[in-house]
């Protein structure tokens, strides 16, 4: 299991915005990965209610639970991640449900999470400014949105470095939540 705490930057991108990045940082199709993100709440919403995230990624090479928890600012989060096997995924995603019987590394698990989406994502990562750059194609609920995350380990120098870039690209700086609040917003309309 990890514990860390990642900073983060994020905007909204329009596909055109998304195309741009991808022509000026020189990345192909092949450079963008696959993963799968499945959320887990309690049924009384108790994680949302606390701005708490729960996921199941599915990628390639492993397979990760991980508990998202606020840090001292809007764009720090507090992530712990514990790595599963194939058949233990398969259990959780057949099932839709996690017990924290199975799950005791996390401390703040409740005594039931249920499966309640999911979302798959497509992603690229290249170096820049001390930090990376992610490029993500995300689809939900018959939707698809575009997306920009520099990830950094200063917040300060990440902050300028990001704004820089956004305006290196002529992007509007644009109030992004995060995916599953994004995801949490269009299953409501729905």
């Amino acid at each position: 299991m990890s514990i860390q705490k990642e900073i983060e930057f994020k905007n909204l991108l329009t596909k055109e915005e998304f195309d741009q990045l991808c022509r000026g940082f020189n990345i192909s199709k092949q450079d963008f990965h696959l993963q799968t993100n499945t959320y887990f709440d309690t049924p009384d919403n108790q994680f949302r209610d606390a701005f708490i995230g729960f996921r199941l990624r599915v990628l390639e090479e492993r397979n990760e639970l991980t508990l998202k928890s606020p840090g001292e600012n809007v764009h720090t989060m507090i992530e712990t991640t514990h790595l599963i096997s194939s058949s233990e995924r398969n259990e959780i995603l057949l099932s839709g449900e996690i017990k924290p019987r199975i799950y005791n590394e996390f401390q703040q698990l409740p005594e039931l999470l249920v499966a309640f989406g999911t979302l798959r994502t497509e992603r690229a990562e290249v170096p820049y400014q001390n930090g990376l750059l992610v490029l993500d194609r995300s689809d939900y609920l018959e939707h698809t949105d575009y997306e920009m995350e520099f990830e950094v380990t200063d917040l300060e120098k990440g902050q300028q470095s990001f704004n820089k870039l956004l305006e290196i690209y002529q992007i509007p700086k644009r109030q992004t939540l995060k995916k599953i609040a994004r995801f949490m917003t269009k299953a409501q309309r729905k």
